[in-house]
């Protein structure tokens, strides 16, 4: 019996001991099955990590964004983030990249629909990521000009080198000598199909704003007294009054000759208009400055002012206020108005504009509408005394004025497009489409041009269509084909940014053309009306070329005609040019060169008017 009992005990527990180890060959498959599945949702996790923002761009490129305008800019400095907010508020796509360590307005950003990406460093793969290959521009705006440099370099060499969709670039350079520099010499910055590259300065960009809002020509010939003398004065000495001293010195040229008379009120202002004459030689060739003493900005009459100031006074048309402060700014702005009309009994007659350098929350505050929607106080100084103010970001670091191609940038297209017809044409037919004796077709196409009747929108777009549209009949080529070498973009983006920034001069200069021709009544603009005042209109256009291009650098100096090579170098490299000297020295051809400019003055209103 009790081996019968062995037998039954070791039986069950043989079983039992079959069963344990079922159990575990269970547990351990469960174990390795939980192992496998959290190395697959590790690798999933990874995968997704990496694919994920890939994924992101496409879905934002191609589905959710599909059809708005992408930017990209680099940088957070106050510039960058007031530029990107008025981009996002047009529409735009916008995407801004900066360093994780300055994050401080993050949330402000991303409650306005931007997209904020904090990186340790910019690489290519990170500009992939913000969707560099197609955003339509790019604004590199940090408080750092090397930095700024550097990335547009990176950027610039990314996009020659990968092409696609081609990058307006645009890089804040705030030193005035590195810009220049820039913008003359430095061949790597050169635009490519992919590429094309200009330099911002925002004290610039405001002291332009200023003389094409508050022109001084559109004042000193509301004459103050019967002894007009075109005289404004400037009070207080930055970066952006220098700035409108040269847009001054360039574009307030007057039909009898005279030069403007400008009054420099500021601390040690003789001092420093000897430092700024030393910079600009030339300056005083083409305005009239004299240094006044800034005693203090209460304008208090206790204190002997210059006498020629003070003489003069009765004489001054506009007043012009800059300072890096804004209180203080609003401040010598009332000052200034009390202690204008102490002297002249007239509240109103003389304007006062005053640049804001938001420097403080005070402008934003003095700019809200009151109770029961009162004006601002802002509106109330320009009513009731004839103040008006200027904002440094607010009102220049805009999507319009930066980056889309507005009413100067549109003229000045317009403006290369007319002299392309005018000398490069006929060399450009010659070289690409083997065509000579080209005289015919471009004495058609300019006058084609002058006489052009303009439709709403796109103007310069109805004008490159009627260029190419008579290119083709005369060449038997496409279109398409044409635009490639004679399109208006296409020609605007062959020549130099300095090429560019002349181009934008003459444009910025319409409006006080127009003030001169309705002074001499010229009511009908055609080539034998204007040769009629050619001795009134010609040496008025040849001062202000001859402004700008020595403000640029730019020397007299013979050229050779029989190198080509040599002068290219001579004009372009070293800024030496022959006709640098003045009016009544240069020759019948140079002299009519002149007057070109005023033929197409009725095709620049139309397009004006049309934009």
């Amino acid at each position: 019996m009790i081996p019968f009992l062995n037998i039954v005990l070791l039986s069950l527990d043989s079983e039992m001991i079959s069963e344990d180890a079922d159990l575990m060959s269970l547990d351990s498959d469960f174990t390795h099955y939980h192992f496998l599945m959290y190395i697959n949702i590790a690798i999933g996790a990874i995968i997704f990590y990496y694919l994920y923002p890939w994924l992101r761009l496409f879905i934002d490129h191609y589905i959710i964004f599909r059809n708005r305008e992408k930017i990209i800019i680099v940088g957070q400095s106050r510039m960058a983030r007031t530029f990107a907010i008025d981009a996002a508020s047009t529409g735009k796509k916008v995407t801004l990249i900066t360093n994780k360590n300055q994050n401080n307005f993050s949330d402000e950003l991303k409650g306005k629909g931007i997209k904020l990406m904090l990186v340790k460093e910019i690489n290519e793969v990170k500009l992939r990521l913000a969707g560099i290959n197609h955003a339509s521009s790019c604004l590199v705006a940090s408080d750092s000009d090397e930095h700024n440099i550097s990335m547009s370099k990176f950027i610039g060499d990314f996009k020659r080198n990968k092409g696609g969709k081609k990058l307006k670039l645009i890089v804040g350079v705030q030193d005035w000598q590195a810009r220049n520099l820039l913008i003359d010499q430095v061949n790597s910055f050169n635009s490519t199909p992919y590429v094309t590259i200009r330099f911002y300065d925002r004290c610039q960009s405001v002291a332009r704003l200023i003389y094409d809002r508050f022109s001084p020509n559109r004042f000193v010939d509301d004459t103050t007294t019967k002894n007009n003398k075109k005289a404004i004065c400037i009070v207080g000495y930055n970066e952006v009054s220098k700035n409108f001293l040269i847009e001054n010195c360039i574009l307030s040229q007057f039909q009898d000759g005279g030069k403007l008379n400008v009054f420099l009120l500021c601390k040690n202002a003789t001092h420093l208009l000897e430092e700024f004459s030393n910079t600009f030689p030339a300056l005083t060739e083409f305005i009239s400055i004299y240094p006044v003493e800034l005693h203090n900005t209460s304008f208090s009459s206790n204190y002997d002012w210059d006498k020629n100031f003070t003489d003069n006074i009765f004489n001054i048309d506009a007043v012009y206020v800059f300072g890096d402060d804004d209180a203080s700014v609003i401040t010598k702005s009332l000052n200034f108005r009390q202690f204008f009309y102490t002297h002249t009994q007239n509240i109103r007659k003389v304007p006062v504009i005053a640049n804001l350098p938001e420097s403080t929350s005070i402008s934003s505050l003095l700019d809200e509408e009151g109770m029961d929607s009162q004006s601002s106080l802002f509106k109330k100084y320009q009513e009731e005394l004839h103040i008006y103010f200027v904002k440094t970001f607010s009102d220049t670091c805009t999507f319009k004025n930066i980056i889309d191609d507005n009413e100067i940038e549109s003229l000045a297209k317009v403006i290369n497009y007319y002299y392309a017809i005018k000398h490069q044409f006929d060399q450009l037919l010659n070289d690409k489409f083997r065509k000579n004796n080209n005289t015919k077709i471009i004495k058609e196409l300019e006058e084609r041009m002058i006489n052009f009747k303009i439709k709403k929108q796109h103007p310069y777009k109805q004008i490159e269509s009627m260029v190419l549209e008579s290119l083709g009949s005369y060449t038997k080529n496409s279109s398409f084909v044409l635009k490639q070498v004679f399109g208006i973009d296409e020609q605007w983006d062959s020549i130099s940014e300095r090429s560019k920034e002349s181009n934008r001069y003459v444009a910025r200069h319409l409006p006080s053309k127009l003030m001169i021709l309705e002074k001499l009544g010229i009511k009908e603009i055609n080539e034998e009306t204007l040769l009629a005042h050619m001795d009134e209109l010609a040496p008025l256009e040849h001062n202000r070329w001859s402004a700008e291009k020595i403000m640029a650098g730019f020397n007299y100096g013979k050229l050779p005609t029989n190198d080509k090579k040599l002068r290219a170098i001579l004009k372009y490299t070293l800024k030496i040019h022959n006709q640098l000297k003045r009016y009544n020295l240069l020759d019948s051809v140079n002299k009519h060169k002149d007057i070109e400019i005023y033929l197409i003055i009725p095709l620049l209103i139309r397009v004006r008017d049309n934009l």
